[in-house]
């Protein structure tokens, strides 16, 4: 999918427009909610998990506020993350199950549309997209065991946004160190590099 006409001024220059809009949609429900608007800085994403809380809560009564909650939420994490590690989206349909959020500097990929259902619902257990981080084959072995090495999270806060973030920005690093090693630290990739060869980690 395209993104329309934004200004190369605008942080959102070269986003998709169905992003850009979901992701100021979760800034307007925050804003709403507690009175403080986020600004994308990973700063805020503790802000945003006390959004997606009050959700999950009101879900008990109203079910319907899932989807468009969860899909704004995964918007938003998405924008934080490309923002920080200068990483880009890969919207090739208005499927949602097909978004991504992709590495530029390091082979990693994943789709925050599932990260935001996983962070209002608190689990795996929902009928939105898997969240699984995707990586080369090659890279799977060494950051599965990066990851085991880490102290265990309680399952609570593994689905936060920003315990979330954190495996992220360690995964991208351990990829980078690891292109490193097999002489591959300038290469740069772009939407046509990711494609069918990703796996997802740990499975």
């Amino acid at each position: 999918m395209e993104s329309t006409e934004i200004s190369p001024e605008s942080p959102f220059f070269g986003v998709p427009q169905p992003i850009v809009e979901l992701a100021q949609s979760l800034a307007d429900f925050v804003e709403k909610a507690v009175g403080i608007r986020p600004d994308f800085d990973p700063d805020t994403l503790p802000l945003v998990d006390h959004y997606a809380r009050e959700v999950r809560e009101q879900l008990k009564e109203r079910p319907e506020l899932l989807d468009l909650a969860a899909q704004a939420l995964g918007a938003y994490f998405g924008e934080v993350f490309r923002r920080s590690a200068n990483g880009f989206w890969k919207v090739p349909s208005s499927n949602y199950n097909d978004w991504l959020i992709c590495g530029t500097h390091a082979y990693v990929a994943l789709n925050p549309i599932g990260v935001g259902y996983d962070a209002i619902v608190g689990s795996q257990n929902h009928h939105g997209p898997s969240s699984g981080l995707k990586l080369a084959p090659e890279d799977r072995a060494s950051l599965d065991a990066r990851l085991a090495a880490l102290p265990q999270e309680k399952e609570e806060d593994f689905y936060s946004l920003s315990t979330r973030l954190e495996v992220l920005q360690i995964v991208h690093a351990g990829v980078e160190a690891e292109a490193e090693k097999r002489g591959y630290s300038e290469q740069v990739y772009d939407a046509e590099d990711y494609g069918d060869e990703l796996r997802t980690l740990g499975g």
